[in-house]
């Protein structure tokens, strides 16, 4: 008896909120390797705000969706057949897969991922990947923080702002984190090192970030846009720069969201605000992850992952992220590592 793929097809495009309704289940038989080619088992899938992006119709990061295809996603996987002299049954393997048990690649498309003495896979999909790319670029080339300069992140409980509280922190930077409940802004300050975390949900969120900021704010990560952006801008100091990574806040809208109000700050300061894609740093990534490594054996940098189990809780998994439901980098577990 063959195989079975376990996937999520793309049923509809989203109108606003993500749901599981956007999916369709199916099982078929495994395609197995030919030439040139690898089996490989999912063991972890990522979940990004990005993937929303994926689901409208016009091109963003990448192409759009189409109706009917496995849903996209990056994958972390183990190698279960090789008929390619490049990889071997065992070995560890990350690249676009998607929503499925069962990738079948060309060998040229997969990434091998090195088994570091004490580094589990895990380990990978939160301080070796895309968002590790984004956080690390994101913020030294973006927003060229400063010993003693204040950074504010947003989102800073997720897996790029939480990167991004530690880095700014190894910089010798005052961080003042964002994130949207009690429980996330404790775990912030008391294991990332940040100076002051602000539940953005709080009545008393604009009193809360001049508490926080009585200097003024130099460096904003921004992952989120809408109000929290507004509110940082009205803060800026003279040259002020804004790495915008992302605008969560914005990825449901179903039509045009309204321009931030204090946008003229900018000009009125002299700061500047730049977006990027971490895909522009895939050529240095070899920078930030010895970087990152280096931090992280010498206990200067942790991560955490929020697991959910099993392939069938991926669409909830992806509506969850834009409710804030993850502490750290999103992912699906499919299998054992």
């Amino acid at each position: 008896m063959s195989t079975m793929n376990r996937q999520w097809l793309l049923r509809s495009k989203p109108s606003g909120e993500v749901s599981r309704d956007n999916f369709q289940w199916r099982e078929v038989p495994v395609t197995e390797p030919a030439e040139g080619e690898i089996l490989v088992r999912t063991v972890y899938i990522s979940i990004d705000p990005v993937q929303r992006y994926w689901l409208s119709e016009k091109p963003t990061f990448g192409p759009p969706t189409v109706v009917g295809q496995v849903m996209p996603a990056r994958i972390w996987g183990v190698v279960e057949k090789s008929k390619s002299a490049n990889y071997a049954p065992g070995d560890w393997v990350a690249g676009l897969g998607g929503w499925q048990a069962y990738c079948t690649w060309p060998a040229a498309a997969a990434e091998r991922i090195p088994r570091w003495p004490g580094v589990p896979l895990i380990a990978h999909t939160s301080l070796y990947c895309m968002q590790a790319l984004a956080a690390y670029f994101g913020l030294l080339e973006i927003g060229q923080p400063k010993a003693g300069e204040t950074v504010v992140v947003s989102a800073a409980a997720g897996g790029v702002g939480s990167l991004v509280v530690q880095i700014a922190r190894i910089q010798g930077c005052r961080v003042v984190a964002i994130a949207g409940t009690r429980d996330k802004c404790d775990w912030l300050t008391r294991e990332l090192g940040a100076d002051a975390a602000i539940n953005y949900n709080s009545p008393t969120f604009a009193q809360d970030l001049d508490r926080a900021c009585p200097a003024g704010i130099d460096v904003y990560y921004d992952n989120v846009g809408g109000d929290i952006l507004d509110a940082v801008l009205a803060r800026i100091n003279p040259h002020a720069r804004i790495a915008c990574g992302g605008f969560v806040s914005h990825y449901n809208d179903t039509g045009a969201a309204p321009g931030p109000v204090n946008f003229p700050m900018l000009a009125l300061k002299q700061a500047r605000a730049e977006g990027f894609s971490c895909f522009e740093y895939v050529h240095r990534a070899e920078e930030a992850f010895s970087a990152l490594r280096r931090w992280h054996e010498e206990g200067k940098l942790t991560y955490r992952a929020h697991v959910f189990e099993g392939l069938d809780s991926a669409p909830e998994a992806l509506a969850g992220i834009f409710h804030g439901r993850n502490t750290g980098k999103g992912l699906v577990q499919v299998s054992a590592p």
